[in-house]
């Protein structure tokens, strides 16, 4: 390259900037790229995970931070954290163990798939039968104590 076609070059690249950042003022998506530090393994697994759901790296983090962010189930998870004293991801952490390690998700998915139902739908339908037999076990012990 001539010393003339590099000066022409940083021309065209300083108004082909200029005209991104015009853009960019006027689109509030584009505005907000930010950049974060992470070990090599966080990238490489997200990139493995962003290939599995088949959006880009940039998709992916976005949209798991619009969940844990936006959503309402990420609202109530950081309400909850608030109330617990603990970061977002301790009471992610928290409500993954308990559904993870003290359910016996096995059986709850044998059940699911005996009734034909999700393993939502069969944890909920559980939760509310417990709830049922608890009180109704409280009452019971209430009559008895008359």
């Amino acid at each position: 390259m001539t010393f003339k076609s590099v000066i022409i070059l940083v021309i065209f690249n300083s108004e082909e900037q200029e005209k991104s950042h015009r853009y960019q003022r006027n689109n509030l998506i584009a505005n907000c790229r930010p950049s974060f530090y992470m070990p090599e393994e966080l990238l490489k697994t997200i990139e493995t995970q962003s290939q599995r759901e088949h959006s880009s790296r940039s998709g992916f983090v976005t949209n798991l931070l619009f969940f844990l962010l936006l959503s309402p189930i990420g609202k109530q998870l950081q309400k909850n954290a608030s109330l617990n004293r603990r970061t977002i991801a301790q009471e992610l952490e928290q409500s993954l163990v308990l559904f993870q390690q003290q359910l016996p998700l096995h059986q709850i998915n044998q059940l699911a798939a005996a009734t034909q139902r999700s393993q939502a739908q069969m944890m909920t339908y559980l939760v509310l039968l417990g709830l049922q037999a608890y009180q109704a076990k409280e009452r019971l012990n209430r009559s008895a104590e008359y």
